[in-house]
């Protein structure tokens, strides 16, 4: 589809004492080029959908980001280099890792699509946001 970049990762559930094999299921979109969705899936069911800034990723690739319901970082784990992603809801959390070459091709797509500043030309928020605003 143009315009829809959507990509599969392995990730791991990272779980004590262990760590548990899912699929995150990312899904970007060029006329929604702020967010980014991660469906989540595990023995053949839809586990969970996230929604969040791609920013959020594109810079925990390389550094800490993110505070409250979602944060993201890079860390050495089992002798390889992984980025790490915390959910919480406020009752529930989770925290899953993926591969970092994964996720350094996966930040490729997603800038290839839409680069880094050039949002608002897929994008007008301003319009967006006087829809939903009382005037």
């Amino acid at each position: 589809m143009d315009g829809i970049e959507y990509h599969v990762l392995p990730l791991r559930l990272e779980a004590s004492p262990g760590s548990v094999p899912v699929f995150g299921a990312f899904t970007y979109r060029r006329d929604r080029p702020y967010g980014l969705a991660l469906d989540f899936r595990g023995a053949g069911m839809h586990l969970a959908r996230w929604v969040f800034s791609r920013d959020l990723l594109l810079d925990g690739e390389t550094c800490a980001t993110g505070e409250g319901d979602i944060r993201v970082w890079p860390r050495w784990q089992g002798g390889e280099p992984r980025v790490f992603l915390a959910f919480t809801n406020g009752a529930q959390s989770c925290v899953v890792s993926a591969r970092a070459k994964d996720v350094r091709v996966l930040c490729r797509r997603l800038v290839a699509l839409v680069p880094r500043g050039e949002e608002r030309r897929h994008y007008d928020l301003d319009a967006e946001l006087s829809t939903l605003l009382p005037r």
